[in-house]
């Protein structure tokens, strides 16, 4: 049996533990009981995870690109097929076994040609050749997919045949790329082809603008948005020399790659590696002096010499390490790497720190990796307490066993919403709090917790010191969405004065009706512009972990918006704001969530007070014209009446319902 468990905290009076109405449950009721649901193993299957550029819109047939990409997913039962269009070869491993070939197969192809025992088990597949097109798994009758266990760092490389892992025995799998991947406990592509040059001249391919295609060939871009890497890997300039590319040639095209890279990656290290030819080595030493004079501090140039030993780590005479060479490459590739991130990481002294610490967590600890945080949480200044900073923040796992436990510091109101029923308010809970007062049944179960906020402070100790499980129980990665959406506003925005504040209002409302997840970078009072009077400017705040501190600033590598929606300028009005620091400010505004979030869709809606409304538009038509297309006005008007306003300002229950009914479809749109 799966069952599912949703925690909220909520800072209003009462007594006693109550049901929350049907009408503020039913998304959530609906959504919890998706994510829990077995998959069943279609190309659309939300429990498959495609690693690489690959190509899903058919809906049917999933085509990765490039070279090294490939899917995972989990699954109950005990015997697992995967669905070939035609003859094709590639490699699949079951429970983390070794890659077993499967060479010209078509149709439905066994991967267990002996039945696994009965349980949990993993799949990943990875294609060489032939039609390359993955058309679903076929389970046992009554199993299904369930969500695999993925890192949450991804690792790009990006060169020619050698990254390739050309020569080698088994390409992709026996390269550089995919073994520092997997000894960094990375997800990781390989943007590389064999002949691919840095610079498009004579006939070659060049990387410098095929690398944001979603393909080796053909001019479709690919979207950003479907994953950020943390560290981009490039090793390019072998196969320039051979096509008459000049020195200023390639330096150019190597200084705008990187600056295009950080465009699309604006949290990732990226490494600029020495050619092991040792081709255009100044001209990419000064690509990288370039870049980082510029203020990108989180470019590096990697000097490969003597990695690999001519006469036994190549294949060849032209540079393509055989997999021995692939071996040590990846051994002195990895640390350098490792270090980089470590280093980019608050209170992390080594890679192999950070990671044991990670490991040391025991099941329903903060710093459990199977917990994940939505929204602004400090997860840093302790490793025992992690606490929620701006309006409806939450977090959410999986967990077996029958009853569960939250170890609160001190007072603080609660909802907990079992397998998706009605949500159970707790009244100043504190101490460990028991949220199965009558056990489950046994099995997997999913939890989300929620400290709700009033005027846009929490109110009460919202501070999460973990989760006390059955003896011998765990947590396990839970499904969740693939898109985020972020509100940025003011009381309106929090949902002051609705029935529930955050819960209830247009933001919370939009992702759950959406299937996204979501965030409220909002606070009551909260204005635009940055005056004298003290009240919070959130074109100062937008970039800062604390609504209420100017330091520290937040870590946007955190997670990646698909979407942002900023409705601020009702509390501007009165303040001795002009109009032209109204639209400077919302310009700037504009400006850092693009640095924020380089692949967001950015909707500036018009105030449902109208205030500001034309240097509103102005903003969004100045950000366009400099080139910014993602960024669209929302005219709000008549929206709202008179009876979906608690006062002549906030929006009531209805009114926050009304505001989901005009702007949810607008973002959809765009979403795709």
């Amino acid at each position: 049996m799966t069952t599912s468990l949703l925690v909220w905290g909520l800072s209003l009076g009462g007594s006693r533990a109550h049901a929350a109405s049907a009408s503020t449950t039913a998304s959530t009721t609906a959504a919890t009981a998706t994510a829990t649901a077995l998959g069943n193993g279609s190309v659309t299957d939300s429990n498959i995870s495609y690693v690489g550029r690959w190509d899903v819109s058919s809906g049917t047939a999933a085509v990765p690109n490039w070279t090294g990409g490939y899917l995972q997913t989990a699954f109950t039962g005990t015997t697992v097929k995967v669905k070939a269009r035609d003859a094709v070869n590639f490699y699949a491993s079951v429970d983390g076994g070794a890659d077993v070939f499967y060479a010209g197969v078509r149709g439905t192809v066994s991967l267990t040609p002996q039945p696994l025992p009965q349980g949990n088990h993993t799949l990943r597949i990875s294609y060489r050749s032939g039609d390359t097109v993955f058309q679903g798994l076929v389970l046992d009758s009554g199993a299904g997919t369930t969500t695999p266990q993925v890192p949450s760092k991804l690792i790009e490389f990006v060169g020619d045949s050698i990254t390739a892992g050309a020569l080698t025995d088994r390409l992709a799998l026996d390269s550089y790329g995919w073994k520092t991947g997997e000894q960094l406990g990375m997800r990781h592509t390989q943007i590389a082809r064999s002949g691919y040059c840095l610079v498009g001249k004579d006939g070659c391919t060049g990387l410098a603008t095929q690398f944001f295609k979603i393909g080796s060939t053909g001019d479709q871009n690919w979207d950003f948005s479907r994953y950020q890497a943390s560290a981009v890997v490039i090793n390019l300039g072998t196969n320039d020399i051979g096509h008459g590319v000049t020195g200023a040639e390639f330096q150019t095209a190597y200084t705008n790659l990187l600056r295009d890279i950080r465009a699309k990656y604006p949290n990732a290290a990226l490494f600029a590696l020495q050619t092991l030819k040792k081709r255009y080595v100044t001209e990419t030493k000064a690509a990288v002096s370039a870049r980082t004079g510029a203020g990108d501090a989180r470019v590096t140039y990697v000097d490969t010499t003597g990695w690999l030993t001519d006469g036994t780590d190549y294949e060849d005479g032209n540079g393509h390490p055989n997999e021995s060479g692939h071996t040590k490459f990846a051994n002195r590739l990895a640390p350098v790497i490792s270090a980089k991130l470590a280093a980019a990481t608050p209170g992390a002294a080594t890679k192999a720190g950070a990671a044991g610490k990670a490991a040391a967590a025991a099941p329903g600890d903060p710093g459990d990796p199977n917990i994940k945080f939505y929204g602004r949480w400090d997860t840093r200044s302790s490793a025992t307490a992690y606490t929620p900073y701006w309006a409806g923040a939450y977090f959410r796992t999986g967990f077996t066993g029958r009853t569960v436990k939250l170890k609160q510091r001190n007072a603080i109101d609660l909802w907990a919403s079992i397998d998706g029923g009605p949500a159970t308010f707790f009244d100043e809970a504190k101490g460990t709090v028991n949220l199965t007062p009558t056990p489950l049944s046994a099995g997997n179960h999913t939890l989300q917790v929620n400290y709700q906020v009033v005027a846009g402070s929490y109110h009460g100790d919202a501070v999460f010191q973990g989760l006390t499980l059955d003896s011998g129980a765990t947590t396990f990665t839970p499904s969740t969405p693939k898109k985020l959406i972020e509100f940025v506003g003011d009381s309106i925005t929090v949902g002051t004065t609705t029935s529930q504040n955050a819960r209830t209002a247009y933001g919370w409302l939009i992702g759950e009706r959406l299937g996204a997840d979501h965030t409220q970078i909002a606070q009551g009072g909260a204005a635009l512009v940055d005056t004298a009077d003290d009240r919070m400017s959130l074109e100062q705040q937008f970039t800062k972990l604390n609504p209420n501190a100017a330091t520290p600033d937040w870590d946007f590598s955190r997670y990646q918006a698909n979407a942002v929606v900023i409705n601020l300028g009702t509390n501007d009005v009165g303040r001795g704001v002009t109009s032209a620091q109204f639209q400077a400010a919302y310009s700037s505004l504009l400006r850092k969530v693009r640095a924020a979030y380089p692949n967001a869709w950015i909707f500036a809606l018009e105030t449902f007070r109208g205030r500001f409304v034309p240097e509103t538009q102005a903003a969004v038509t100045a950000a366009v014209n400099s080139g910014d297309a993602k960024v669209s006005f929302v005219d709000t008007t008549g929206w709202l009446a008179a009876d979906e306003l608690s006062d002549s300002v906030h929006p009531n229950d209805k009114g926050h319902r009304t505001i989901t009914d005009r702007l949810a479809p607008i973002i959809s749109a765009k979403l795709g």
